[in-house]
């Protein structure tokens, strides 16, 4: 590299990963820092810190709630992903093949994306799963199945999945955009010539478009796992509780336990913003390892076309 070049590099850059570390790496070392102590309040002074070393990571994982919060975003991370990732790969090359009116399918599949997540929650409690007049209880009803009808969407028994089933729902709609854009940039005389050897549209799409799209396959993954590690929006306002058991995640685990609120007095009657970061760090961790997951399981194989 030219020496001019190297100067220009690092005039150019220098801004960037100095914000970055003032703005990112600063505040994520101070967070770990505060992990390892016990501290009464966000106000409190250094002097009211209490250092525990690793008794905050301990002392998190021996509490029930925190891991009844792994558990659920653990369940929506992997068989939310499974049914979100399904959908989403099968519409996308339903429309990308040509459906009728493709375009408004598009749009009506997308759209509920685009809709904020209080906007959604209150929808689907309120029209689809009330069980009085809503719209689940109405279908069933239609068709016979009154039990089916009579299920208490929105009681602590069924939260998690009424919750699960919503955020579903309204996560198709991203994903089926990106996939459509990665289908549409495959050239079309790959088909045709799959086509005059024989081929079924089964096999185009496994062996010609999956394989092609995987760059696209590989971020979806990791943004989808990185928004289930930091669920947070749903958790908090699906449930009147705010750290229902049924619905809570580790995110507005930690929020209660560092910025406190009636509900999280109950379980933690001794506020302790340190093991609140705790759960912070964890997040952070898990979010690494997942990033680090995805890249080894994709590896470096590329295709070309």
């Amino acid at each position: 590299m030219k020496k001019s070049m190297r100067k220009m590099y690092i005039t150019f850059l220098s801004p960037i990963i100095i914000l970055f570390l003032v703005i990112q790496l600063y505040p994520t070392l101070q967070s770990f820092y505060l992990s390892f102590f016990k501290v009464p309040g966000l106000s409190s002074n250094q002097n009211q810190w209490s250092f525990v070393g690793f008794n905050n990571f301990k002392e998190l994982f021996s509490r029930q709630l925190f891991i009844i919060s792994v558990q659920n975003v653990t369940v929506i991370m992997f068989l939310g992903g499974i049914v979100v990732f399904t959908f989403a790969l099968f519409f996308a090359w339903v429309l990308h093949r040509g459906m009728i009116i493709s375009k408004f399918w598009k749009h009506m599949i997308y759209l509920p994306s685009v809709i904020t997540p209080i906007a959604m929650v209150v929808v689907w409690t309120q029209y689809a799963f009330n069980n009085q007049y809503g719209l689940l209880k109405t279908v069933f009803d239609a068709i016979g199945l009154h039990q089916l009808a009579a299920i208490p969407w929105t009681s602590t028994s069924y939260s998690f999945w009424a919750m699960f089933i919503a955020y579903c729902f309204g996560s198709v709609g991203g994903q089926l955009i990106i996939y459509i854009a990665a289908m549409g940039s495959i050239p079309k005389d790959l088909f045709e010539a799959a086509y005059m050897d024989g081929a079924r549209e089964s096999h185009t799409f496994f062996r010609i478009t999956l394989p092609l799209i995987r760059d696209a396959i590989k971020t979806q993954i990791i943004f989808w796992g990185l928004g289930c590690v930091n669920f947070f929006l749903w958790s908090r306002v699906f449930s009147v509780n705010t750290i229902d058991p049924a619905t809570v995640a580790p995110a507005n685990y930690m929020y209660d336990l560092i910025f406190g609120s009636a509900s999280a007095n109950t379980v933690t009657p001794d506020p302790n913003v340190g093991l609140g970061t705790a759960v912070g760090i964890c997040l952070c961790l898990a979010s690494i390892i997942l990033f680090a997951v995805v890249n080894l399981l994709f590896g470096k194989e590329k295709y070309e076309y």
